[in-house]
């Protein structure tokens, strides 16, 4: 039995991470899929945009965005379906591979969030971000969630 959880330990992962200046702010171990967004206030507009990203086999697909209202640059429509509600414009249906990583930068007074499992996480101003996906030892992920 011991011989079996030892091995267990060295059994691969997906895992989310989100790191800065090699520093580790998000560890986050999922099975299959895992659903993610990035909330900012823009920076022109001073309203809430967000990005919706769906994690399946280690690449992550931007699927929707949604925003208050449109300026310049922003496309009349994108993905399968665009509509109204509840005061937020929503772009659906967009299925756009990223990657296996996701590089952005936050701004100044954009408030960046990340919202994942229900809960808000804030990010800090001015740092430039990489939103990961990689397959892990269980024992590497035990160690990076210790450190947080």
């Amino acid at each position: 039995m011991i011989i079996l959880l030892s091995l267990s330990a060295f059994v691969p992962m997906n895992t989310l991470l989100l790191s800065y200046e090699n520093k580790i702010k998000i560890v986050q171990p999922f099975l299959e899929e895992k659903d993610v967004s990035i909330r900012w206030t823009h920076s022109v507009e001073k309203e809430d945009w967000e990005e919706f990203f769906h994690i399946q086999d280690k690449t992550i697909l931007l699927t929707s965005t949604r925003f208050k209202t449109f300026g310049a640059g922003v496309p009349d429509h994108a993905g399968e379906d665009t509509y109204i509600k509840d005061g937020w414009v929503y772009m659906t249906g967009i299925h756009q591979v990223i990657g296996s990583s996701l590089r952005f930068q936050t701004g100044k007074e954009t408030n960046h969030r990340i919202l994942m499992n229900g809960e808000t996480i804030a990010l800090d101003p001015q740092v430039s971000y990489e939103l990961s996906v990689r397959s892990v030892p269980l024992y590497k992920v035990l160690s990076m969630m210790v450190k947080d």
